[in-house]
């Protein structure tokens, strides 16, 4: 795994501004999705490990895996999966290469013709440049 960025003295606030996946992550074990799951971003991933009885290796794994998606750069050549195209109808007519023209935080937007899509690393796979159009 590479270098751990989430720690348990980091705010819920702050770990969402270190990797916009963090709010995924948080999801995942149900918390802050709705009023009974709700979390302060002022608590401390130590203290939402403790608060809600999820252990803290286990939380802090699922964060710090974040980093281990890979990346894009802006330009990169995208598709969506093809688990993600089936589950979402509007995406039957969107072409099927995009490129990545924005980069922050962990979360990506590509466009694919007209339509501009924002996600993270995990939901576009990358193209190789010999396997795109000239």
């Amino acid at each position: 795994m590479s270098e751990q960025r989430f720690t348990p003295d980091l705010t819920v606030d702050q770990a969402f501004k270190i990797h916009a996946g963090a709010r995924r992550v948080f999801a995942r074990f149900h918390l802050g999705g709705c009023s009974n799951c709700a979390i302060s971003e002022s608590h401390t991933i130590g203290a939402v490990s403790e608060d809600y009885g999820i252990p803290l290796p286990m939380l802090l794994d699922a964060l710090n895996a974040l980093w281990d998606q890979g990346s894009f750069a802006i330009g990169d050549k995208v598709r969506i999966p093809d688990d993600i195209r089936g589950k979402i109808p509007q995406l039957a007519d969107v072409p099927d290469v995009g490129t990545i023209t924005a980069a922050d935080g962990g979360a990506y937007t590509a466009e694919f013709g007209e339509v501009r899509l924002q996600g993270l690393a995990e939901d576009f796979l990358a193209i190789e440049a010999s396997a795109t159009p000239a």
